[in-house]
This record gives C-alpha cells, structure tokens and sequence, in this order.
C-alpha cells in the first residue's frame, strides 16, 4: 500500500511538474512573439497631466523610439530620463496596444516664488524644490520671497534647505492650510530682523503673525484694516493675544 502510494504521489509531482514547465515556455512564448510581431510598433506618443511642462520636452525621451516594437522600447529608461525634469513629481508609462505610450505626469506646484540678487523669481513648490521656467512669462500667481540668493544659487531641481527659506514655507503652508481665503492678498515675505513680514498687496501694509491660529489672526487684521484707517505704511504686530499692534514706520 505504502509503495502504491508513493508512486501515486510521484506521478501527481510530475504531472505538477509538467504543466509548470509548460506554462512557463508559453509565457516566454508568447512574450517572445509579441516582441517580434511587426504590427507592434510603436507610431503614438500620447502625453497628459502637464500643465507647465512642454510636451515637446517629455516626449523627447522616447521620439527616438518610433519604429520600434513596442514591447521592446525601454520603459524604465525612459522613466528615469522625464523625471530628471525639475517639475515632475509622479510619473506613470504604460504600453497599449497596438502601437501607442501613454505617459501620464503629476507636476510639482509651484507655491513661492524666490526672487534673487539678480531680480529673477525662481518659482519653488512645498518641499522648496527650485523649478524650471518654459516661458517668459510668470505662469503662476503665487507670492514672492525678496532673497539674498544668487541666481548660481538657484539651479532648477535643487531643493532650498536653509533656515529663512525653511520658516517662511512653514508659515506659508500653515496659510494655506489654515486661512486659504486670504492667500489672494499676500504678495511679498519678507526677513527683517528675523522676523518675517507678510505684504498686504491691497494695501502695502506689512503683516507679522504669530506661529499658530492662522485663521484668526487674520480675521482680526482684516478687521482692523476695515475699521481701523490703518495707515499703508504702517506694521501690523498679530503676536499678542486678542491684540493688534499698528507701528508707523519710515521705511
């Protein structure tokens, strides 16, 4: 009983055995074949989600693919390649049949703009990566940090580390976060003294706040401004508790 078993056993082992070798030289058939067949080549590149990025500069990655099989062109590769453009953050490539890439990209969002020594802004997202500019224009309407930063300084791709530019995407951040509405009246930041003044685009007036209780803050600033005749030169002060100090300044 124990022998008929045994070669029961066996015999099961071997068919298992069989059928997986079987499966596997299909698979590396069929994977052979679809990358010979001629009507597999590669004839559409079809780009989406960039909004800022030049679709001329993603598809030059892979354009010299046309012509080729399609599952022999170099996905990996050609990932690797678009995401050394400062503004893309996520990248997805994918094959479809019979003869197209389609490459679907998630930029970077610029948040500030860095102004150098020079007077270039250089635009920055959440983690202060720098990124490039395509046009001559200013595509995003975002605030400005006046910096002490040279244009060498601000390479495109590099990520800004130091203490001031740190504090101020803090702070920035917490705005958004907590008081979106008034993202619309911040023009500039500024570092004075260590402290960093906020400019009231409507008004010239320079805004300091506190670390937390974004919201409120500015509640009570705007209702000052309405109520207050505050003058455009002046500093308004929202670290106290439930106060706002105005100073007059000459600068």
């Amino acid at each position: 009983m124990r022998d008929r078993k045994r070669r029961g056993n066996s015999r099961y082992y071997l068919f298992f055995t069989l059928s997986l070798v079987g499966v596997i030289a299909l698979v590396i058939g069929a994977w052979y074949a679809l990358r010979h067949l001629p009507f597999l080549k590669l004839q559409k590149i079809e780009i989406s989600g960039n909004t800022a990025i030049p679709d001329s500069l993603i598809a030059r990655s892979c354009v010299d693919q046309i012509g080729q099989n399609l599952f022999k062109v170099p996905v990996k590769d050609i990932k690797k390649d678009i995401m050394k453009i400062s503004r893309v953050k996520e990248l997805k490539i994918r094959r479809q049949l019979l003869n197209t890439i389609k490459i679907s990209v998630k930029e970077r969002e610029g948040i500030l703009y860095v102004k150098s020594q020079e007077g270039r802004l250089h635009p920055i997202d959440s983690e202060g990566i720098i990124m490039e500019r395509y046009t001559s224009y200013y595509r995003e309407d975002i605030p400005i940090y006046s910096s002490y930063y040279k244009d060498a300084q601000l390479k495109p791709g590099k990520q800004l580390k130091k203490r001031d530019i740190s504090r101020i995407l803090a702070l920035h951040l917490k705005v958004m976060q907590q008081a979106p509405e008034y993202l619309a009246i911040i023009s500039e930041y500024y570092m004075i003294d260590d402290t960093i003044n906020i400019v009231d685009s409507r008004y010239g007036t320079r805004i300091i706040l506190a670390d937390d209780d974004i919201g409120t803050q500015l509640k009570r600033y705007q209702f000052v401004q309405d109520n207050g005749n505050i003058n455009r030169r002046s500093v308004v002060d929202l670290r106290f508790e439930n106060q706002v100090v105005v100073k007059e300044v000459n600068k």
